[in-house]
């Protein structure tokens, strides 16, 4: 096994690769699609905060379009899981909110998310599955890391025209990029798993 940083790099992309292939994607009771279900827990996580929905703030949870989101609701809209009101406050803008069914969608996503969240700790037993929420744990820290900012300023020495003239396209993209691709590898291969469902499981979408 190889265990060099390249190695474990590679490793890494290959398992996220699999799980892409395979679309592990967050369970959504029958009736509604895995993005419409998304959609619904960003509402029902947003209003539980208090905030007035608009359609811009769920595309920024699920980090999607604005078009896929207009299609995404006005499809729950027809099948009677949200209702979308001018705002009292602004009569240009468009507030959305969930149905009595779209709270019991909402419920039942909860639940399925649970469930899963329950079969993969149980797959991993005891000892994987503490290690897994451990560098969870981590990764959500690492974008805040004192490596993320020295590599941050180190692209922004190269991208300058003085340090940029002595500097190489490969010492470049080495400091300025190599921790950003690596972090989103990193959560895209644990969040197929266990990190999304559990931001879903404990109220909603998952917001940026």
């Amino acid at each position: 096994m190889d265990d060099t940083a390249a190695g474990l790099r590679r490793r890494l992309f290959d398992a996220a690769a699999r799980m892409r292939k395979q679309r592990q994607e967050p369970p959504a009771p029958e009736g509604v699609t895995p993005a419409e279900m998304y959609a619904i827990m960003a509402v029902s996580r947003l209003e539980g905060e208090g905030r007035s929905v608009r359609s811009g703030d769920i595309a920024k949870c699920g980090h999607a379009t604005p078009s896929a989101v207009s299609q995404t609701l006005k499809s729950l809209e027809e099948k009677g899981l949200i209702t979308r009101q001018r705002d009292k406050g602004d009569s240009r803008a468009v507030t959305v909110h969930l149905t009595e069914g779209g709270r019991a969608f909402s419920a039942r996503g909860r639940e399925l998310h649970e469930q899963m969240i329950d079969g993969v700790l149980t797959y991993l037993g005891p000892e994987d599955a503490e290690h897994l929420v451990r560098i969870v744990e981590r990764l959500a820290d690492f974008p805040a890391s004192e490596v993320v900012r020295a590599q941050q300023k180190g692209c922004a020495r190269a991208d300058s025209p003085v340090a940029g003239a002595g500097a190489s396209p490969a010492s470049g993209a080495s400091a300025g990029h190599a921790g950003v691709p690596a972090s989103r590898a990193a959560g895209a291969a644990v969040g197929a798993g266990a990190s999304s469902q559990t931001a879903s499981a404990e109220g909603g979408a998952p917001c940026a």
